[in-house]
């Protein structure tokens, strides 16, 4: 990638501040003091810098010429380009080192996550990697989805209480809403197309293992499946911590995946398509999803009850229950 010279492509915004930035030797370098603005909290974070790098190298005997910082062109307010004090991630990292600042760890995330960017940018096969596990989560999604509206998950209210119980467990949260919040995305958007691989493959594994142990323990009701998934999810955690990895409400977050660059055209065609007026309604289908139950001692299952789940092209499959 050459350096990027359009002034508009040289800033990155980290939460209010305003970060310059430059491609030099195939990396990106950032404004040391336009990143000692939100680190430091100090109204002259130029000053700041200054008394920074004498402190560095009279404390710790680290000259930030020789090991960090390179003077590169940088724009001005004036629409002019002046050699500017600049660090790479690696850089950045090390000079968070030496703030004591409650803005050091988000500014750690928020240098994955341009870490992140620059490497699926770059790399074909990591965005194709990507975009393959976005559609095996929404695969998954929508297989745990339709095996638990058959056992006493119905409503869109009650489906999105078992999204929460999902990422609850997982992500250490309240649920997904909080997760939006935390992640500092748009409201109303959707969460997993912001996600990288790993981040995919911990959800995967997740629903999966969900679906797994629903099925297995017949589980059946609401309350009961949320705690199947969401204590899948604080398994899953717990593993991660004890291995030293990184937690998923850690993992960078991503350029968000349209949906057109991820979902195969059937898929698309599938959830874009709106019934016109002037055609006819699909025609009502029917299910029925026998209930079995193993009483302790007994060999053969036996039937408790016969389930309808009745598609008719609404939004969310109704059930009858049999002999209604």
């Amino acid at each position: 990638m050459a350096e990027i010279g359009d002034l508009s492509l040289t800033m990155a915004l980290f939460e209010n501040f305003t970060i310059r930035r430059t491609w030099h030797e195939d990396r990106w370098f950032f404004s040391v003091v336009d990143i000692m603005a939100p680190l430091s909290g100090s109204p002259n974070p130029r000053r700041y810098w200054a008394e920074l790098k004498k402190r560095m190298k009279e404390k710790e005997g680290l000259d930030v010429y020789a090991s960090t910082i390179q003077a590169l062109p940088m724009p001005t307010a004036d629409g002019r380009r002046q050699k500017t004090d600049c660090a790479d991630i690696e850089g950045v990292l090390r000079l968070i080192q030496s703030v004591p600042s409650p803005n050091a760890e988000p500014l750690k995330r928020w240098l994955a996550q341009i870490g992140a960017e620059t490497l699926e940018e770059a790399d074909a096969d990591a965005y194709q990697l990507r975009t393959h596990h976005r559609l095996k989560l929404h695969y998954l999604d929508t297989d745990l989805m339709e095996l638990v509206a058959f056992r006493g998950i119905i409503t869109p209210e009650q489906r999105q209480a078992l999204r929460d119980s999902n990422y609850a467990g997982l992500y250490g949260m309240a649920g997904e809403q909080e997760l939006i919040q935390f992640r500092k995305l748009p409201m109303g958007g959707d969460l997993e197309e912001f996600m990288g691989t790993d981040e995919y493959i911990a959800n995967e594994f997740q629903r999966s293992q969900a679906a797994l142990v629903i099925k297995q323990r017949n589980i059946q009701g609401e309350a009961a499946i949320r705690a199947v998934a969401e204590d899948v999810g604080v398994q899953i955690r717990l593993t991660i911590e004890r291995i030293g990895g990184m937690l998923p409400e850690d993992m960078p977050r991503y350029r968000r995946l349209a949906r057109g660059e991820w979902m195969t055209p059937e898929l698309l065609h599938s959830v874009s398509f709106n019934w016109n007026a002037d055609e006819d309604a699909p025609e009502a289908v029917d299910r029925v999803i026998p209930i079995y139950e193993l009483p302790e001692g007994a060999a053969e299952l036996t039937l408790l009850e016969e389930r309808h789940l009745i598609t008719d092209g609404e939004a969310a499959p109704r059930e009858r229950r049999k002999g209604t």
